[in-house]
């Protein structure tokens, strides 16, 4: 039922998106923004109000800017953008849907650009459910869930959570995706990516920060 709501929401939105020639209305004002310019993927309630960043989401938020599907094309000309931001998106999309959407950023990304990326960290999860399995219950629970309700939550989280990622496999996805060097950060640490570091402490405890740079 969930997943036939969203299909429906998405569909409607690209119809309206064409109907309102949202590409052309998009090149428009990217041709008129000032550089440097800085995409923020998924930015929810997070949206940064700065002439030098774009903000966009699939739902209605603050000062989210466009409302795009991205389980399509991206609609923003290529090498438009000098770093993206997504923090906690690509774990609601399929591995084969997130490398799409690595390429399409790989794409809209200007040489030299970078590309940091947020997402829960499965290795960490896991580790914690052996390690500390209390620490996770009381973190991501009521404290009365036995901890594989909480991993299960992570993995699922309602049929949202499509796929968890650990270092290697982001990695490995995101060179497959055209990226030329990728690399581990940390919350609020900026590698290659000093300019797009919108990282949310909320997030801190439970994610895995990488940084991609096309070349």
């Amino acid at each position: 039922m969930a997943i036939a709501r969203w299909d429906l929401h998405f569909l409607g939105l690209r119809i309206c998106n064409a109907l309102t020639r949202q590409k052309s209305r998009i090149r428009t004002t990217l041709t008129k923004s000032p550089r440097p310019l800085f995409l923020n993927l998924g930015s929810g309630p997070r949206g940064i109000e700065d002439g030098h960043w774009v903000n966009v989401d699939g739902f209605r938020d603050k000062n989210v800017d466009y409302l795009v599907d991205f389980g399509r094309s991206l609609p923003f000309p290529n090498e438009s953008f000098d770093g993206v931001f997504c923090e906690h998106v690509l774990e609601h999309f399929s591995l084969a849907e997130g490398e799409s959407i690595a390429r399409e950023v790989h794409r809209i990304l200007r040489l030299g650009g970078c590309f940091r990326v947020v997402v829960p960290d499965a290795e960490l999860v896991l580790r914690r459910y052996i390690d500390t399995p209390q620490e996770l219950v009381n973190w991501r629970g009521s404290g009365q869930e036995t901890p594989m309700e909480i991993v299960n939550v992570y993995f699922r989280q309602r049929y949202e959570h499509q796929f968890l990622y650990d270092g290697q496999t982001i990695e490995k996805m995101l060179l497959r995706a055209g990226f030329a060097t990728v690399c581990r950060s940390a919350f609020g640490k900026p590698g290659q990516c000093s300019s797009v570091v919108l990282d949310d402490r909320k997030y801190e405890w439970e994610s895995l920060y990488v940084e991609a740079r096309k070349s």
